[in-house]
C-alpha cells in the first residue's frame, strides 16, 4: 500500500490541531462552568467568561496565585486533599471569594496537565456555581422543618381534643351502661338505647380520627402475640349478628382447618379491619347474606400467609367509584354517607392496617348484585404455641367473682379520680364485683391515704390538681425502693394517642387503660397485675 506523502501527514496533524483549539476555545467561552487556568508556579494565567462573572475581571487575580481564591483554612483543606489524589480533585464541595469578597459556595475540580516529558506545566481549576442549588436545598429544608412543625402542632392538637373528648364521653357512656343495668320501663329503655348508640357512634368517629392520623403518619403500633384467626372470625361475626339480624341478614362464616393456631400477630388490629369490613358490608345488604371466610394460602416453617374475604350479596358499588373506594372522604363516601350514614374513614384505615402488615386489600362489585372484599396478610407462625394452645374465650361480667381466686375476691382499691361522675362509675363497677373502693379527689390526697392504710391496688387518672396521677406514681416508687415492696398502679386516663402507654408504663405505671373505660380490660388488668403481686 502506497504511504500517504509526508506533507498530507503534517497537514493532517496540523488541521486536527486548529480543530482541537478551535473546540478548547468555544467550550471554554461559552461553558456554565467557571475554568480558571494556572502557570507551573499556580500562579492565574487565564479566565473564561464564566469565572470573570464570578471572580470578577482577569486583572483581580492575574498572576496571582490560585491560593487567593479561597480563604487561608480552606486551601489548605483543599490542597491537602489534592496531594493525597496526587493531583486530581473531582466535585469537591467548597467555596471561593467571589466578587467584593463574597463568597461563592462551589462544586471545584483541579487537576494539573504535564508536556510530553512529564513535567507540570499548569492547573485547570473547574467550579460550578452551586449557590441556587444550595438556595433550593435551604428551601427545602425549611419546608421541612415547617411541615414537620405543622404536623407536630396537628398530633398535639389531636392529642388535646381527643383527652377533652374523651373524659366526658367516659361519663355518658359509663353512666348509660348503669343505667340500663336497673330496673326501666320499655320506653325509658328505648330512649336510653338510643342515646347509647349515639354515644358509641361519635366514640367510633373519634376513634377513626385518631386512628386515621396515626396510620398516615405509620405510628400505628403493631403488636405480634399469639393470634386465633378461627375464634377472630367467630367472635366478630358474632358481635355483629344482631346488627344483621334486625334487618333480616344472615351472616355465615367459615374458616379453614389448615391454619394453625400457633400464629403470631396483631389480633386487634385484623379484628379492626373485619369489624369495618363487615360492618360495612352488613350496612349496605338489604336481604340475603354476609359470608366470611379465611383460607391459607401458604405455610412454612416459619410463615403463614392467609386470604380473608367478605362477600355480600348487597346494593354493590357503581363501577366508576371502585377504584376509589381506599381512599379518604371521596365522593363515592359522601353520596353513600348521606343516605346510610358512617364517616368514609373505615376502609382508608383498613387499607392502611393492611398495608403496615405487609399485606394488601382489593375489592371486586358490580352494582345491584353485591360486593367482595379481600385482604391477605403474613403472619409468623411459631410450631411450639401447637403445644401450648390456650382457651381464649372472654369471660362475661357475670360471674367474675366466683371465678376468682380466694386471695382476689376481697381487693382492697385505692382509686384516685377528680371527675366526681368517673368516681361514681369506677366505683359502682368494682363495687359490682365485691371489691372495697376508697376514693381520692387527686395525687396529694392518694398518697396521705396510702400513708394510712395498705392497698392490693391503686387506680388512678393522669391530670388532677394539685399532683397528677404520673407524679404521685413516681413518689410512690421512690419511698417503695427504700421499703422493698410493689404496688401495683393502674393509669385510667383520656390519653390515648400513638406512645402514651408506653410513656405511662416508662413513668412506673403497672398498666394502662384508656377512657371511656371498657370494664372488662379493666378488670383483666386489675387481675393480671395483682395476682403477679400474690406470685412473687
Amino acid at each position: 500500500m502506497k504511504k500517504a506523502p509526508k506533507w498530507k501527514t503534517a497537514q493532517k496533524l496540523s488541521d486536527d490541531l486548529i480543530e482541537a483549539k478551535w473546540l478548547f476555545k468555544v467550550i471554554f467561552n461559552h461553558s456554565h462552568l467557571a475554568f480558571v487556568v494556572t502557570d507551573s508556579q499556580e500562579r492565574v494565567i487565564a479566565l473564561n467568561p464564566m469565572a470573570e462573572k464570578m471572580l470578577g475581571s482577569l486583572k483581580g487575580v492575574f498572576n496571582k496565585p490560585l491560593s487567593c481564591l479561597f480563604t487561608e483554612s480552606e486551601w489548605k483543606r483543599i490542597d491537602l486533599l489534592r496531594r493525597r489524589h496526587q493531583g486530581t480533585l473531582t466535585n469537591v464541595m467548597t467555596s471561593i471569594l467571589g466578587k467584593k469578597s463574597q463568597d461563592v459556595d462551589v462544586s471545584a475540580s483541579l487537576s494539573c496537565f504535564k508536556n510530553s516529558q512529564g513535567n507540570v506545566k499548569g492547573s485547570v481549576a473547574i467550579f460550578y456555581d452551586m449557590t441556587d442549588i444550595k438556595h433550593t436545598q435551604e428551601a427545602l429544608l425549611a419546608a421541612k422543618i415547617a411541615a414537620e412543625e405543622a404536623n407536630k402542632a396537628k398530633s398535639v392538637f389531636l392529642a388535646k381534643m381527643s383527652h377533652e373528648v374523651r373524659s366526658p364521653m367516659n361519663a355518658i357512656i359509663g353512666m348509660l351502661d348503669l343505667t340500663l343495668e336497673t330496673p326501666l320501663n320499655d320506653e325509658q329503655k328505648d330512649n336510653i338505647n338510643v342515646a347509647k348508640d349515639a354515644a358509641d357512634s361519635l366514640l367510633s368517629l373519634i376513634n377513626d380520627i385518631l386512628d386515621l392520623s396515626r396510620a398516615q403518619a405509620d405510628k400505628i403500633a403493631l403488636e405480634e402475640i399469639e393470634i386465633n384467626v378461627p375464634e377472630i372470625i367467630k367472635n366478630v361475626c358474632k358481635g355483629l349478628m344482631v346488627l344483621a339480624r334486625n334487618k333480616g341478614v344472615d351472616v355465615l362464616w367459615s374458616c379453614d382447618t389448615q391454619i394453625p393456631r400457633a400464629l403470631i400477630g396483631d389480633p386487634v388490629r385484623v379484628r379492626q379491619v373485619l369489624v369495618n369490613l363487615v360492618n360495612n358490608s352488613i350496612k349496605f345488604t338489604h336481604k340475603g347474606k354476609v359470608e366470611v371466610s379465611a383460607r391459607m394460602k401458604s405455610l412454612t416453617d416459619k410463615t403463614c400467609e392467609v386470604v380473608f374475604e367478605v362477600k355480600d350479596s348487597g346494593i354493590g358499588i357503581p363501577a366508576k367509584n371502585v377504584p376509589h373506594i381506599f381512599d379518604v372522604f371521596t365522593d363515592a363516601h359522601n353520596a353513600t354517607a348521606r343516605r346510610y350514614g358512617g364517616t368514609g374513614l373505615g376502609l382508608a384505615i383498613c387499607k392502611k392496617i393492611v398495608e403496615m402488615m405487609h399485606g394488601a386489600i382489593e375489592v371486586e362489585s358490580t352494582e345491584g348484585e353485591g360486593s367482595v372484599f379481600r385482604f391477605n396478610l403474613i403472619f409468623k407462625f411459631d410450631p411450639k404455641l401447637l403445644e401450648q394452645e390456650k382457651d381464649t374465650e372472654k369471660q362475661n361480667e357475670e360471674g367474675h367473682a366466683a371465678k376468682l381466686p380466694a386471695e382476689l375476691q376481697h381487693l382492697r382499691i385505692l382509686l384516685a379520680e377528680d371527675n366526681t361522675v368517673s368516681q361514681r362509675i369506677a366505683m359502682r363497677l368494682l363495687e359490682k364485683i365485691g371489691w372495697k373502693v376508697t376514693v381520692a379527689n387527686n395525687g396529694q390526697e392518694l398518697l396521705d391515704i396510702l400513708n394510712k392504710q395498705t392497698f392490693d391496688v391503686i387506680l388512678t387518672d393522669d391530670l388532677m390538681p394539685m399532683l397528677n396521677g404520673v407524679e404521685a406514681a413516681q413518689v410512690i416508687r421512690r419511698e417503695e425502693k427504700q421499703t422493698g415492696l410493689h404496688v401495683p398502679i393502674i393509669v385510667m386516663t383520656a390519653n390515648a394517642m400513638t406512645g402514651d402507654r408506653e410513656k405511662y408504663l416508662e413513668a412506673g405505671m403497672d398498666g394502662y387503660v384508656s377512657k371511656p373505660i371498657d370494664r372488662n380490660l379493666l378488670f383483666q388488668e386489675i387481675v393480671t397485675h395483682v395476682s403477679k403481686r400474690f406470685k412473687n
